[in-house]
């Protein structure tokens, strides 16, 4: 019984390195979901940073603009209508 369980140990202690190894050397460029929810945007009117996942957005002449609330969005395309 004490061999079966000294087994079972070993193999945990094996998995654990395994699964810390891998989190460790996850590739660079791959991002968690969510990370990308937390990433910082820039409002394009106050240029105050804040979570992405919180933004307004518009998008004008093939760029995106993010916002923090409807204020300073509808005040920026008060400044920039065409």
């Amino acid at each position: 019984m004490a061999t079966i369980l000294r087994v079972f140990i070993i193999a945990m202690l094996f998995y654990l390195v395994v699964w810390v190894v891998r989190g460790l050397i996850r590739p660079a460029g791959k991002a968690t979901p969510a990370a990308a929810e937390n990433e910082l945007v820039r409002d394009s009117q106050t240029g105050v940073y804040f979570e992405r996942s919180k933004a307004l957005v518009v998008i004008r002449e093939g760029q995106t603009h993010f916002f923090a609330n409807a204020e300073t969005r509808d005040a920026w395309l008060r400044r920039n209508s065409n």
